[in-house]
């Protein structure tokens, strides 16, 4: 009989480790099991020794060995009979283990996944304080009377909109993009270049504030005293660092759906270098405009009401939607290819 037995011991481990796993997952979701799993693995450890194996193979009855007269016999049988619950017991102990070491496997990644998201948590807490004393101290840099300050400042703020946590991550489909159809590789170009596309920046929940400050600077800043030179041909690189700083992190940014255009009527940003500048819907209502370069630069919907564009160029620009009416251009103006300046009711001018 033990022999007949023993080659079902592997399919009496399989089912009771399979048992034993769907017990587990049953009473990992009760909370006592977290405080009681010793006298839950001792209770099992008692049936599977001394319960389960005997009724598995219970003792022989006094009808089973009434034909058995030999003393030797009996023993052998009562042997067998011992030799098959001790087989059960073995199965059974072997079905523990290995339940044992899959529930460990499985307590100890969930232990992992805890301590994972406590950490994320702990960093997005520190992120944001961080994010907000690096905010503060820009502001700060922002009014000094130092330019080197002033320009640690904007870039600090850039940095803020960037690297803020909780910011919705910006994927390269919202940078800016070449028209196509213009010859120009697609993707965005840093402003103030014409060489590789810039760079993809993330988007915060503080950006839109960062960029209103901004803006709000360079409509304010740029009819401030220039620091430089002021000749005819100086840039505004040349002439406010500062508004030309703050300006180009505006016209670098990644534009994600539902911001809103930047305002930026008004400013003087005459010479200003802003090739392939995300300047869409923005409101330049008023502003003098007067060669600057926006070449490939996107400028769907944008405002530019009243504004000065003598000596402009928007060659490879996307204008479609633009806003011209009442604007001042001059014949050494620079239009994209197809573009009716007239029909978007700017007028022609000798000088601005």
């Amino acid at each position: 009989m033990a022999g007949r037995f023993r080659p079902r011991r592997r399919g009496l481990v399989a089912l009771s480790a399979a048992a034993g796993l769907l017990v587990v997952g049953w009473l990992a979701t009760t909370p006592w099991l977290v405080d009681h799993w010793p006298w839950v693995l001792a209770v099992v450890l008692f049936l599977f020794v001394f319960v389960v194996p005997r009724w598995f193979v219970p003792a022989r009855s006094a009808a089973s060995l009434a034909g058995v007269e030999d003393p030797a016999a009996r023993g052998r049988l009562e042997d067998d009979r011992l030799k098959l619950q001790n087989d059960v017991r073995i199965g059974l102990l072997q079905a523990v283990a290995g339940v044992a070491v899959i529930a460990a496997v499985v307590v100890t990644w969930q232990q992992l996944e805890t301590d994972r998201r406590q950490l994320r948590q702990q960093l997005e807490v520190a992120g944001q304080e961080q994010a907000g004393e690096r905010f503060a101290q820009a502001l700060d840099q922002l009014g000094s009377e130092q330019l080197d300050v002033r320009l640690g400042g904007i870039y600090g703020l850039e940095r803020v909109a960037a690297r803020a946590p909780g910011a919705a991550a910006a994927a390269a489909g919202g940078a800016y993009r070449a028209p196509e159809g213009s010859g120009e590789p697609q993707g965005g170009a840093p402003v103030g270049s014409s060489g590789d596309p810039p760079s993809v920046f993330w988007g915060s929940q503080d950006r839109v504030q960062v960029f209103e400050i901004l803006s709000a600077y360079v409509r304010t800043t740029s009819h401030r005293p220039p620091i430089g030179p002021a000749g005819p041909d100086a840039t505004l690189q040349i002439r406010q660092p500062d508004v030309n700083a703050a300006l180009t992190v505006l016209a670098r940014r990644t534009v994600l759906d539902g911001d809103p255009p930047l305002d930026l009527s008004g400013s003087l940003l005459s010479g200003a270098r802003l090739g392939w500048a995300r300047l869409a819907g923005a409101d330049l209502r008023g502003a003098d405009v007067r060669g600057t370069s926006l070449q490939h630069a996107e400028l769907a919907g944008v405002h530019l009401e009243q504004a000065l564009l003598c000596g402009t160029q928007f060659q490879g620009a996307d204008l479609g939607g633009a806003h011209l009416a009442g604007a001042r251009v001059s014949a050494d103006t620079s239009w994209p290819p197809g573009f009716d300046w007239r029909a978007a009711g700017a007028r022609l001018v000798d000088s601005c």
